[in-house]
């Protein structure tokens, strides 16, 4: 053997290579087994060479240092350890530390040497690694802890552990990502001496017999909900004492233990929730506890329960070490729980001596420690290595208890068995099984999950309950089971597998009771059913149900067509039932198939076709086939006797039925003739008639082919009956009687014919073996030689298969001694099988055939008849494989008789024709098999080869029938487990499941054979149904005399409750007489007995509220007794005395009291969601709070818990959404809630942490409420007195986080009175509120919580309106000072940049130093050693409602007036909070809330310049942005929040919008492919009934279409493209009625646009304001915003303009006009009217309806014409003067006038019409002349003018103006005014216009008026000519005026000139001439366009001038 000492003497080795191959070597045997040798020398060596390596810097450090950590941990290493001394190894390790990769085994030796060095070691340690820190010896962590060192020599050399250093969870992090654990240890909780005290009292406590129950109620309804409860894994002694009391080993009560850890295990869950949550995750608040305060009230009443003595407490410096991880907490109590519960089932047990109660708290137990497991250990924990001793104990522990829990199993389901009645332990059995499926699919990985539990399951996986009534843990089971790494054998999942088949048979088999018995049924799915039926045929049953199925199947097949669908799946029904295993199926089959087929022969003449029918399943050749193949052959005598009969009647049938059934029945008879034939006998009756119908006379009568008859009766030649032989031969000489064929007559003789065949023996066929056959390959050409040779002389007929010889041969071509032996050897070559397939190509077959039949002809010229022979020879050796084409040859079967009896000695040639012979007759059932010899050989079925003389051996198939299908139910059957479940579901689908839920227990079933009976199955489904356990137990509960008969039931009720969430009868269980309870609850108690039963009932109902759901009315009767009307129970909470000599220290009474009132907190969620509740109720039950309230005594020690409760259930109930209080009620509540807040601030450290936490949330609800209901601060501000406010500010500090952030709420809520704030600064620690609250939202380390907490106290002192009377400037100060922006800013950038959180807690300390923790109880008894627990968390990323608080102090400092905005927005603030704002998440109410703020925030802050440019051109923000909101579809199903997200969202938008980046992005975003969407959204939102989003919706839109009006190209043109794509945009809703009608109602006309329903709701809209008060809508500002939204989408969308007219909206203005006239006429111009005209608002209800009809009139004809039909005018007479009062009325009123005047020659005429002497167009001109006589002319001039040049070309419009002064005004001020100068021309252009404008043109006039000239040179020529002015204007025009001035002019002069000689002269004389050539000229030199038409144009008038 190997010696280690040869591979460590080769470590020396001066070869680097053989060094480095021993290392390798010896590193791998030594991890293999092999152990170091014990001799000093040798270790020593060893030692020296690894040292040595190390020097060298060699690559394989790692392996050097792996063996030199092995070599440390022996004896003898340690030995040369400390011979050499450590600092003298330190010093070779030192230099490695930064230059070697393997720092975890070099940290790993120095902590081996540290611990060598601190104890003398005497074995071999194997310590897991230590992860080590760099930091030394004397340094110390950021809180305080470290590690004392060593007083050695090495002690600076030597690293010390730091516990909470960062670097050490470094690489830790990782390995707990990857291990599949998320928690292993909780985070540790530091505890102040009072709790530490506390602690330690209840751990004394539990100790003491007498004080455990009251102990361990202490730690229930108290402990648990002050303290974390962490505390009692890190400080586990508490666990242990319980897990031991349960267990029963240190006495005391089980029962309450078992409870306190099933409270511990929902809290330790519950945290574990809660530590993943983003919102809580924080650093652990440092605790800092004066000694003095550890007595307090609740140690003192502690310390009573016991004998306690003070003394000094012991400091456990390894405290963090003694924690317990999680995982191992819980499978430790998996472990005692099942401990317990098995020793609750033993053999002798009975249900009686069962606890009940302790049974359903250990399944409680069980249900919620495994949710706590399989939470923290996910299933990637199996599919790791575990690596460490804790993984390892982990799987190993889990595995015990999979083991126990499938021991346990087997032990209920073997309770159960022996004792069917006992109910309980089926019930406990069920809960089980679902925990065991859990716990295996938990650990489907697990290399080998243990065999008691994949046992267990499959037993439960055969329970055919589990499938019936609880499918989700059948589902469960099934996949666990199916991917589970069992080692158990596969039978099982075979066995399943066919079960399953059978159950689905069953299921089909009722089925189909079900359809048989319908009126209309379907053959289809009645043929389907019995096809799925047809495997339980297997089972033993009685033969009624059999008989059922076959007379529906012979009655479906009556009535089916061979050509329907259904017909093929028929017959294989019936092929199945006739070839079924089980013997008496088949005979009753047969039986009854040969009764049906019998009433086609037999029945009544008059219904012959109907009887006809019967024997369509006759017509199927699979059936014949069967019957012949098996039926006729069977050992069973009914089935042969019935198959004879059947046959019988079927060849006798052609005398009785009809022509058409007869042929179709022969068709189908004749393909199993060579099966039938084989039966032909003389001494049975099928026989006889088989002969008898081979007979001539009656073969022709059956119509059966003269052919297919001469087959037949070669057939009967091979049978075994001697006479049926010999007739067959008489009748078949008879046939070869033919002069024309050889042999002559007197030789066919049938005795010859008879001997010849008789003395054949089987042979094989005429062919060689396949050794030979390969040498033959190669002939076939000479084959094909041979072939054409025999072909000579021979002709083909037509019909290609058959040769003759050629006529007018005189002498034949090939001679026949030629032919004979080219024909042997032919027959030589074809017994090679190679030759067969060209043979046949060839046309052979039919050559040899023709050559045979011309052989045996008489007058054949083949003088040698021996040819014969060699065509018998070849057909044989090719008749096997081409075996159906010579049965298709018709005489084949005659001509091989002739070669018989032509040579009857030639025993040769007599075989090889009988085998060719019989292949002819049997083709079509005559197979390829292979033999044993692995050779083929003929098949043939096994009726033919037993019963005929086959001349060639012939193997046997169909020895049983091919449609027997071989059903593995006898092999479940064979195992009674199997047996039972087969049996149960066939009981269950048979009308067990009505009876079990009915109550009745019945094991009889009328399809159950008598000899077969279910061992039970009504007792096992009546256990295992809920329903029926429910019913049983509330019958017992009713008929209960006593109180043990009541609690036995109740406790059943409970334990079977938890199954309803995976059971099928939740609807059910709603219907059960719940209400027997009522009298319990009812009476009050008069005992103690009576107060058990109530806590017991309590508890039931407790669990029923948790399991049941709460739908279809299930909790109706729990909140009639306890909230309803019905609710005496109540009382009880407000009773001193229970009952005679009950005190309130009771703790059962005080048990009762708490669970009254947590049902009370059940029911309150439960009306919250149902509801159906009132608030008056709700007002008299917080009444009864409070009452119960005030009769407890907050310091009695013994009703903490009930107070506990009571202000939980108080909290839910002023959260209630029916909680309207009185004024009254409220202050009650609110004093009655302070008073308490500052009680329960009396105890020391966590103590009354929970009920300060109640009373903070509902006096912050109470506040709330008071606030909304508007009551008085005075009259309840008294309720918070300095004690209160400094409790509440306390609590802001506390060490519980919900604690810290409920205080702030509440401090927020109480800052919005100026009354409360003086109290509440007066006790805060600094100087103001606005400086404590930054203070805590801007701790880091701080939960999410708290800090959005601290934000919302932010945002009330911040608000504008607030009445903290803090000044901005104060505020502006603060937030500077703290960098408050700065600290939002990276909140958001966190929040914004949020990565994926993993969901996994840290554990406080490493792992390997948990591992440690006896090493380090070594060194502490050596020296000081301490330690402390990591306080690091891994800071969470900011949630939603932290944003959205952020977001709302954003939007309050936003609005101040010295607010630093820009340098906010500079920073990239607002940016960031865009992107916040397009943020979305999985929950829409998180996204909602964080858009609604940061929404609002921005549209506060886009009132700025540049917070809107910067928004705008954060380009990909607003795409997200826009795409959010286009996907915020079917708005009238979302919430309020999101409602609110959708509004702010529009106001935004809109403000975004008055940017031009900004609004081209947000229109190409919009004209995408789910732009409608956008639309659409708008639209609902303009229908919805919320005000808030209909208001944004109107705001949005308004801007939207006005952004759209606006849009611009390029060329600064407008943008059309926009504007069509909005008018063309379909809507969704599109219905019958589209533009139906024009009636009055809006909804009778359907928009086929979006644009037009927009018009058609913002009219309706205008409609509904309008007509509420019609002058004065102004006042209205949603009528204002309607308004204005509607004249800009009139002003901006045609088709809305067309559809406003559509729906006679200009009818609707006018009359609105009209009624603004009436009422300013009737209310005059008084002084104050005239001075506040600009507010009144009867004038602003007119600007916005002069606005609308303005923009109605654009482009728009029909408008105007409408309104012309409503005399408009009149009402524009009339408001005249009022719309000159104000600069907007009279602009509204101009612009309403130039629209309505645009091309529209109506209007011109109505505005002529005088009213009272005055009409418009007066009216207009006197403004014009008066507004222009002005020294600075107004800009509504021009629009003056602007009408009045419309007006223009109608004359009576003319004569107004010449008439007027106007003429002469608008002249001189042409000067200023281009309108005036166009006015002018508009005038000119008529003959008498043109005379008042020349007539007033002033001594110079102006170039403007150079058109209004040119159109007067027309008409006044001679006044022009006249005025030298003119002439000397128009000739300054063409020397110095403008390419259009000089056209102007010339046009004038050509007017002037044209055909009047005088005045050419005129002209010439004054220079014009001269001019118009100088201006041709001028004009010459210039190339544009405009130029060259004015060149010709003065050339024109240039010769005009010249021609005289």
């Amino acid at each position: 053997m190997e010696s280690p000492n040869i591979y460590i003497k080769k470590l020396g080795h001066p070869i680097k290579e053989i060094r480095e191959r021993s290392l390798k070597l010896l590193l791998t045997k030594l991890q293999c087994g092999w152990v170091l040798p014990d001799e000093i020398d040798i270790i020593r060596e060893l030692v020296n060479n690894l040292l040595n390596w190390l020097n060298e810097n060699h690559p394989l450090q790692k392996e050097v240092l792996q063996l030199l950590l092995i070599t440390l941990k022996t004896k003898n290493g340690a030995y040369i350890v400390k011979d050499q001394g450590v600092s003298t190894i330190l010093t070779h390790l030192n230099s490695l530390k930064s230059n070697t990769d393997a720092i975890d085994v070099l940290e790993d030796i120095i902590e081996t040497l540290r611990f060598i060095n601190t104890v003398d070691s005497e074995c071999s340690l194997r310590i897991p690694p230590l992860q080590l820190n760099s930091s030394s010896s004397s340094k110390t962590s950021r809180n305080g802890s470290s590690c004392n060192g060593f007083n050695n020599e090495c002690q600076e050399k030597i690293y010390c552990f730091v516990g909470n250093d960062g670097e050490t969870y470094k690489n830790q992090k990782t390995d707990i990502k990857n291990s599949g654990i998320k928690c292993l240890l909780f985070p540790w909780v530091d505890l102040g001496p009072s709790d530490i005290k506390t602690m330690n009292l209840i751990m004394d406590s539990l100790k003491v017999s007498k004080s455990t129950r009251r102990c361990c109620r202490f730690i229930r309804d108290v402990f648990l909900r002050d303290f974390p409860v962490q505390i009692f894994l890190n400080r586990p002694t508490i666990v242990k004492t319980l897990l031991a009391i349960s267990s029963g080993q240190c006495g005391g009560n089980p029962q309450e233990a078992l409870c306190v850890l099933l409270c511990i295990t929902r809290a330790l869950h519950m945290q574990f929730m809660q530590l993943l949550s983003l919102d809580f995750v924080c650093k652990s608040q440092k605790v800092s506890e004066n000694k003095e305060d550890m007595e307090d009230n609740i140690n003192l009443e502690l310390q009573k329960a016991i004998d306690y003595r003070q003394d000094s407490p012991h400091q456990d410096a390894l405290l963090a070490l003694r924690q317990q991880p999680v995982p191992i907490f819980a499978l430790d109590a998996l472990q005692t729980i099942f401990t317990v519960m098995a020793r609750s089932v033993v053999d002798e047990s009975t249900i009686e001596d069962l606890d009940l109660k302790q049974i359903n708290t250990c399944l409680s137990l069980v249900d919620s420690m495994l949710k706590l497991l399989l939470d923290c250990v996910t299933k990637k924990f199996w599919r790791v290595e575990h690596s460490t001793k804790t993984h390892r104990d982990i799987a190993h522990k889990s595995c015990i208890v999979m083991r126990m829990l499938g021991d346990l199993l087997t032990k209920y389901n073997k309770a159960f068995e022996k004792n069917p009645e006992g109910v309980y332990y089926r019930i406990v059995w069920l809960r089980l099984v679902q925990c065991g499926g859990q716990l295996l699919q938990w650990a489907k990985d697990s290399p080998l999950p243990p065999a008691t539990l994949v046992t267990a399951l499959q037993m439960a996986q055969i329970d055919p309950v589990l499938d019936l009534l609880y499918p989700k843990i059948s589902y469960q089971i099934n996949n666990v089971l199916s991917v589970a790494k069992s080692s158990l054998d596969k039978e099982h999942k075979s066995k399943f597998c066919e079960l399953t088949k059978v159950y689905t048979s069953i299921e089909c088999a009722v089925k189909f009771k079900t359809i048989k018995f319908k009126e209309s049924r379907n053959d289809e799915e009645l043929l389907i059913s019995i096809q799925k039926t047809l495997p339980i045929f297997h089972f033993n049953l009685d033969k009624k149900y059999f008989k059922e199925v076959v007379s529906v199947l012979f009655e479906t097949a009556k009535n089916l067509d061979q050509n329907d669908i259904n017909w093929c799946m028929e017959c294989e029904i019936a092929l199945k039932l006739m070839a079924h295993g089980v013997e008496w199926i088949k005979t009753t089959f047969y039986m009854l198939l040969t009764e049906f087929i019998r009433n086609a022969f037999v029945g009544d003449e008059s219904k012959q076709t109907e009887n006809e029918k019967c024997l369509k399943l006759m017509c199927h050749v699979e059936i014949l086939t069967e019957i012949c193949c098996q039926g006729l052959s069977s050992n069973i005598e009914e089935v042969e006797a019935s198959s004879s009969e059947i046959m019988l009647l079927i060849l006798r049938g052609r005398l009785v039925l009809s022509e058409g059934c007869w042929w179709q029945l022969l068709a189908t008879v004749q393909a199993v003739f060579p099966l039938l034939h084989v039966y032909a006998a003389h001494d049975t009756v099928l026989g006889k008639a088989i002969c008898k119908s081979l007979e001539m006379e009656i073969s022709m009568c059956m119509g059966v082919s003269r052919a297919e008859r001469r087959r037949g009766l070669a057939r009967a030649l091979y049978v075994h009956c001697g006479a049926v032989r010999v007739d067959a031969a008489r009748q078949l000489c008879h046939e070869l009687d033919d002069k024309k064929y050889l042999p002559p007559s007197e030789s066919v003789r049938a005795d010859v014919l008879l001997n010849a065949m008789k003395r054949v023996e089987p042979q094989d066929f005429n062919l060689e073996d396949s050794a030979m056959q390969s040498s033959q390959v190669s002939q076939t050409t000479g084959l094909e030689q041979i072939l054409e040779v025999l072909k000579q002389d021979l002709t083909l007929e037509t019909d290609g298969l058959t040769y003759s010889a050629r006529e007018g041969l005189s002498k034949a071509t090939l001679e026949p001694a030629l032919r004979r032996s080219t024909l042997q050897q032919l027959a030589v070559m074809m017994r090679n099988r190679g030759m067969h397939e060209v043979f046949m190509k060839n046309n052979g077959l039919n050559l040899i055939v023709s050559l045979l039949r011309m052989s045996l002809m008489v007058d054949d010229f083949l003088t040698y008849p021996e040819c014969a022979i060699s065509c018998v020879s070849i057909l044989n050796s090719i008749g096997f494989e081409s075996r159906h084409t010579l049965a298709s040859i018709q005489d084949l079967p005659l001509l091989l008789l002739r070669v018989i009896l032509i040579f009857p000695a030639n025993d040769s040639c007599v075989l090889l024709c009988t085998q060719v012979l019989a292949l002819c007759i049997w083709a079509g059932f005559v197979l390829h098999e292979i033999d044993a010899q692995g050779h083929r050989a003929p098949a043939a079925p096994l009726s033919v080869v037993r019963r005929t003389r086959l001349p060639f051996p012939a193997l046997s198939y169909w020895n049983t029938s091919p449609n027997t299908e071989h059903s593995r139910i006898d092999w479940l059957l064979s195992d009674e487990t199997w047996r039972n479940a087969v049996v149960f579901r066939w009981w269950w689908a048979n009308g067990g499941a009505a009876g079990v839920r009915a109550g009745l227990v019945s094991e009889a079933n009328e399809y159950f054979a008598p000899n077969v009976s279910a061992p039970g199955p009504a007792l096992t489904a009546s256990a295992s149904c809920l329903t029926a356990v429910c019913t049983q137990s509330l019958l017992a509960l009713e008929n209960a005399t006593s109180h043990q008969q009541v609690i036995q039931a109740l406790l059943l009720l409970q334990s079977c409750l938890p199954l309803t969430c995976v059971s099928r009868a939740p609807r059910e269980l709603c219907g059960l007489p719940w209400r027997h309870t009522a009298r319990f609850l009812r009476a009050p108690p008069a005992s103690p007995a009576d107060v058990h039963l109530l806590n017991t009932l309590l508890h039931c109902v407790l669990a029923y509220m948790t399991h049941v759901s709460a739908r279809d009315n299930s909790m109706t009767w729990i909140k009639e007794l306890f909230i309803g009307n019905d609710a005496s129970i109540i009382a009880l909470l407000s009773r001193d005395q229970m009952y005679p000599h009950s005190t309130q220290d009771d703790i059962e009474l005080t048990q009762l009291r708490i669970l009254i009132v947590r049902v009370l907190v059940r029911s309150i969620e439960i009306v919250q969601q149902d509801g159906d509740y009132s608030s008056n109720k709700m007002e008299s039950l917080i009444k009864i709070l409070l009452a119960s309230l005030e009769m407890i005594d907050l310091k009695n020690f013994h009703m903490l818990g009930y107070l506990n409760e009571l202000l939980r259930c108080t909290r839910y109930a002023v959260y209630s959404r029916y909680c309207v209080l009185s004024e009254d009620t409220l202050i009650h509540a609110l004093r009655a809630m302070t008073r308490t807040l500052g009680g329960c601030a009396s105890g020391c450290g966590r103590k009354g942490h929970a009920c300060r936490l109640d009373a903070t949330l509902a006096t912050l609800a109470l506040v709330t409420h008071a606030h909304k209901q508007n009551i008085p601060v005075q009259r309840w501000s008294e309720c918070f007195c300095a004690a209160t406010m400094r409790v509440l500010v306390a609590d802001c500090g506390a060490s519980r986080t919900e604690l810290r952030a409920a205080a702030l709420r509440t401090v927020a809520a109480i800052a919005t009175h100026a009354q409360l704030l003086p109290h509440l600064v007066q006790c805060l620690p600094c100087e103001s509120l606005l400086e404590f609250a930054v203070g805590a939202f801007s701790r880091s380390d701080e939960a999410n919580a708290v800090r959005a907490a601290a934000a919302a106290v932010i945002t009330t002192v911040t608000v504008r309106s607030s009445t903290a009377q803090i000044s901005e400037n104060d505020v502006m100060k603060t937030i500077i000072e703290t960098s408050f922006i700065e600290e939002c800013l990276n909140i958001l950038i966190d929040f914004c940049n949020k990565e994926d959180y993993d969901e996994f807690i840290e554990p406080n300390v490493p792992l390997s130093v948990l591992e440690r923790e006896s090493e380090l109880d070594v060194r502490a008894e050596k020296c000081d050693v301490a330690f402390s627990p990591s306080s690091r968390h891994r800071k969470a990323p900011p949630t939603a409602p932290l944003v959205a608080a952020i977001a709302d102090v954003i939007n309050n400092i936003s609005t101040y007036k010295h607010a630093d905005v820009k340098r906010w927005n500079e920073q990239g603030l607002y940016r960031i909070l865009f992107r916040c704002a397009c943020w979305t998440s999985e929950d829409p109410s998180e996204s909602s809330g964080v858009r609604v703020a940061a929404c609002r925030a921005l549209v506060v802050a886009a009132t700025h310049r540049c917070v809107r440019a910067a928004l705008a051109n954060t380009v990909d923000c607003l795409h997200e942005f826009t795409d959010n909101l286009i996907l915020c579809s079917q708005i009238n199903d979302k919430c309020d929040m999101e409602l609110s997200a959708v509004t702010q969202s529009y106001l935004l938008l809109a403000s975004l919008l008055q940017e031009e980046p900004a609004k081209d992005t947000i229109w190409k975003e919009l004209k995408s492919e789910k732009s409608t969407l956008f639309f659409h959204l708008l639209l609902e939102s303009l229908e919805n009934s919320n005000a808030e989003l209909c208001d944004a919706a109107i705001y949005c839109l308004s801007v939207l279409t006005s952004s759209m009006a606006k849009s611009t190209q390029k060329d600064m043109s407008k943008d059309e493209r926009t504007i069509k794509f909005f008018d063309n945009i379909k809507s969704e809703i599109l219905t019958d009625r589209l533009s139906a009608g024009d009636g009055q109602d809006l909804e009778d006309c359907q928009p086929e646009y979006v644009v037009e329903s927009y018009c058609k709701i913002l009219v309706k809209l205008f409609h509904e304001y309008s007509d509420s008060n019609p002058c004065y809508c102004s006042h209205d500002e949603r009528w204002c915003r309607v308004c204005a939204c509607l004249a800009s989408l009139l002003r901006a969308s045609v088709r809305a303009r067309a559809y406003g007219t559509h729906r006679r909206l200009p009818r609707a203005l006018a009359t609105a006009l009209q009624r603004i006239r009436d009422a300013l006429s009737l209310q005059g111009k008084s002084a104050e009217v005239i001075r506040n005209s600009n507010s009144d608002p009867i004038l602003e209800t007119l600007h916005w309806l002069l606005t609308l009809m303005s923009c109605l009139m654009i482009d728009s004809p029909a408008v105007k014409e409408s309104l012309c039909d409503e005399h408009i005018e009149i009402s524009l007479v009339r408001l005249w003067p009022w719309c000159m009062m104000t600069e907007t009325l009279r602009t509204d009123l101009l612009l309403l006038l130039v629209n309505f005047t645009n091309n529209c020659p109506k209007a011109w005429s109505r505005l002529c019409v005088c009213v009272s002497g005055r009409s418009v167009l007066g009216e207009a001109c006197a403004l014009a002349v008066r507004e222009a006589a002005r020294v600075r002319a107004p800009a509504l001039l021009a629009a003056v003018y602007r009408v009045l040049t419309n007006c223009t070309s109608n004359h009576h419009c003319r004569s107004v103006m010449i008439k007027s002064e106007l003429v002469s005004s608008a002249v001189r001020s042409c000067v200023r005014s281009s309108a005036a100068a166009g006015l002018c021309a508009a005038l000119a252009r008529y003959a008498d216009g043109a005379g008042a404008v020349a007539g007033a043109l002033p001594p110079a006039p102006p170039r403007r008026l150079l058109p209004a000239l040119a159109h007067a040179a027309h008409h006044a020529r001679q006044l022009c000519l006249q005025s030298q002015d003119i002439l000397e204007l128009f000739s300054s025009a063409l020397l110095a005026g403008d390419t259009s001035e000089v056209v102007t002019a010339a046009r004038a002069i050509w007017a002037l000139a044209a055909n009047n000689h005088r005045a050419k002269l005129i002209l010439r004389t004054n220079g014009l001439a001269s001019a118009v050539e100088s201006g041709l000229q001028r004009l010459a030199k210039l190339t544009n366009g405009e130029a060259e038409r004015a060149v010709q144009l003065l050339q024109y008038t240039h010769t005009v001038l010249q021609t005289s």
